[in-house]
């Protein structure tokens, strides 16, 4: 049964904020060393998405390297990185960062950027950094940037779906329109617990 189907037809359960297991998706194992870097940096999960994507260097990549820093983790392109005001072209901003990760000895696939982009933004919720409607937002308008591909996909549905929850009950989701956010923060709480190897140790002891 696809994620449409599991949506319209599964029993309702109107009393109570449940989101159904079947709902949550379990994400491919990241590499141990990514894996390490998403645990012991929170937010490496952005970065990670930011590299696939190819984006300008910014104040969050240089944010990033004093993390990494503080967390013991040194090369020499890390110490430049966070050191200097880096004035590059995107061209060569990206040669840059493929050296970095080089030397982090870090293979990035692009379904694990994506993973780890989704699980980062899973963190801010749990941690009461953001609302978990927020999060549904942002992951939901990523997918047209990336033609609808998973892990966001699912998140774009459900954003359609919860922009009519005032009009219908979503059958068998636990959805209504008096738990939109404690649903969503359910949601949240559920991947992480699905998905704990992409997650740091502090939102990990959480459940």
């Amino acid at each position: 049964m696809n994620f449409l189907e599991r949506l319209f037809h599964l029993k309702a359960t109107p009393e109570e904020t449940v989101v159904p297991d079947e709902y949550i998706k379990h994400y491919p194992e990241p590499p141990e060393k990514v894996q390490e870097l998403l645990q012991r940096v929170p937010g490496t999960g952005k970065m990670l998405y930011q590299y696939i994507r190819h984006t300008s260097i910014s104040k969050e990549w240089k944010y990033w390297a004093f993390e990494l820093l503080e967390k013991g983790i040194e090369t020499p392109g890390i110490i430049q990185l966070a050191g200097e005001d880096l004035d590059m072209f995107p061209t060569e901003f990206a040669e840059f960062l493929e050296t970095l990760f080089k030397e982090l000895d870090v293979e990035i696939s692009q379904e694990i950027a994506y993973c780890s982009y989704v699980m980062s933004i899973a963190e801010e919720v749990i941690r009461g950094e953001r609302t978990a409607r927020s999060g549904f937002e942002d992951l939901g308008r990523a997918a047209p940037d990336i033609d609808y591909q998973e892990p966001f996909y699912d998140f774009y549905i459900w954003e359609d779906c919860i922009d009519e929850v005032d009009f219908l009950t979503i059958k068998g989701s636990g959805l209504r329109k008096d738990n939109v956010e404690e649903w969503m923060h359910q949601f949240f709480e559920k991947l992480v617990k699905a998905n704990p190897k992409y997650c740091s140790g502090s939102v990990n002891n959480l459940g």
